[in-house]
């Protein structure tokens, strides 16, 4: 794939190399293709509402922003302060501040106070476990036509730091749970798009 694309531009570069290098955290950002995806369906899907679950230090918020139509908005939800610090140098170098807020908290909080049918798309990046929580909460907050996304859906990776406890049998099940469940529900029409850890993409009809 990367002797396709041209090189990853100098912003993203740097944004990857400070945050991974200087900070010390671990490659857990989604990959170059799956970003690339994002963005594409983002710009596809024209969504003036959306939600990320799981920051991290905001690549993949700065791929759902630059796809964002005029006037869009993305939430994104991070409860981990010093990350949720991070991303926001990051998204204000890449300067999308005036279309990204990222909020400091449990998902679950800020999710049950949205009002139903209020978002028109979703990404879901973070722990693992919580997976079918995440759908069970979401689903009623995207509209007809919204599009739902999540990220590592392949199952395959060490999922220890972002589920604290789990051995990483309880990750692996709960994302082959949220797979079963997105595919066979009749209220979305699911499909695996073969990423480096595989994005799930679901329309609610």
């Amino acid at each position: 794939m990367r002797a396709v694309f041209p090189p990853r531009e100098e912003l993203l570069d740097r944004i990857l190399r400070d945050s991974l290098l200087s900070n010390g955290l671990r490659p857990m950002q989604i990959d170059d293709n799956a970003a690339r995806v994002l963005q594409l369906l983002t710009t596809l899907h024209r969504p003036q509402q959306v939600v990320e679950i799981g920051t991290y230090f905001g690549y993949s918020a700065i791929h759902i922003a630059r796809g964002l139509p005029p006037g869009g908005r993305l939430v994104s939800l991070e409860v981990d302060a010093d990350l949720a610090s991070l991303a926001q140098d990051n998204l204000k170098q890449a300067g999308l501040t005036d279309s990204v807020e990222v909020i400091v908290g449990l998902a679950a909080d800020y999710l049950t106070e949205l009002a139903p049918e209020s978002q028109d798309m979703v990404f879901i990046d973070a722990d693992k476990v919580s997976y079918p929580a995440y759908l069970k909460l979401c689903f009623p907050l995207l509209r007809h036509g919204g599009m739902l996304v999540a990220d590592d859906v392949f199952a395959d990776g060490d999922f220890s730091s972002e589920s604290p406890g789990d051995d990483g049998g309880g990750a692996v099940r709960a994302i082959n749970a949220y797979n079963r469940a997105t595919a066979r529900s009749p209220q979305l029409l699911s499909a695996f798009i073969g990423t480096d850890n595989g994005l799930m993409v679901s329309y609610k009809r």
